[in-house]
């Protein structure tokens, strides 16, 4: 795939980026991201941004942050889970 700004070779790498949903702005890392290595542009497929959001319904850190990667493999525990777990304690 080709950069759109200087059409050089895009490369799949793993990333970070930042989206808003519902107002609110999310930190995403550890996310599948295509980068130019010359101009820097990073590109987000709109799946992975439709995955994150929905994963950033169940799965947001308390510091707004989405670790991709975790959400994908499953070993994340969602943070209703967690909070339930610390009202147990």
């Amino acid at each position: 795939m080709k950069c759109m700004k200087c059409h050089n070779t895009l490369h799949s790498e793993i990333g970070e980026f930042s989206m808003t949903i519902n107002g609110k702005s999310i930190k995403v890392v550890n996310a599948p991201v295509l980068h130019c290595k010359n101009c820097n542009s990073v590109i987000i497929s709109d799946e992975v941004k439709e995955k994150a959001k929905e994963f950033s319904k169940v799965y947001l850190y308390p510091d707004n942050t989405l670790d991709y990667a975790e959400c994908e493999a499953g070993t994340i525990m969602s943070i209703m889970n967690m909070s339930v777990m610390n009202l147990l304690l």
